[in-house]
């Protein structure tokens, strides 16, 4: 009795790691895993402005084996996304969104939005100024280094990360950085 309960046990968990779900992708932006912005502003709402027109495009691809399906019968996978921002080698924010996202397999095209890094980066206050000095939605200069990441809930595999670099000098008027 052992022996078969053992068996049985062995051909389950064989058959579990066989028919693993599992998912493998990429987000892009403007086709590149990495890529290094020149922003002409520091200005937050220039950046997200540039994300609204198309001018840079964050796209999603992924694909699965053995997907889960709802009640129509359609593939579907819950992303939990991670918004990582460093200034000047230094950590800023972590920031994983409360509620995941549900997406298809595919290709597809997903707003800034679904990160929260352009709102990050426009609360994130200058050092050294006065409050009442401050330009609403404008970021402090230095070196950026924004990592956005999807990880799909309960399932194996990974999405490849994009990473987006940039710098940005003093405001005008201010010496250069």
């Amino acid at each position: 009795m052992k022996f078969n309960s053992l068996t049985l046990l062995i051909l389950l968990f064989a058959f579990v790691t066989l028919n693993a779900q599992s998912v493998s992708g990429k987000l892009t932006l403007n086709e590149k895993s990495e890529t290094t912005l020149k922003l002409k502003t520091n200005s937050a709402v220039q950046l997200f402005k540039d994300f609204k027109t198309g001018k840079y495009q964050l796209q999603f691809s992924f694909d699965g084996e053995d997907l889960p399906t709802n009640v129509y019968n359609e593939k579907i996978v819950f992303f939990e996304f991670i918004t990582t921002i460093k200034k000047d080698g230094e950590l800023v924010k972590n920031v994983i969104r409360k509620q995941p996202i549900p997406y298809f397999p595919g290709d597809m095209g997903i707003p800034a939005e679904a990160f929260d890094f352009v709102g990050l980066l426009a609360s994130n206050p200058i050092e050294d100024e006065d409050p009442s000095e401050q330009m609403i939605g404008t970021m402090p200069e230095g070196k950026y280094q924004i990592e956005l990441a999807i990880k799909p809930i309960g399932l194996e595999g990974e999405i490849e990360s994009l990473t987006i670099n940039f710098i940005l000098r003093k405001r005008p008027g201010r010496t250069k950085y």
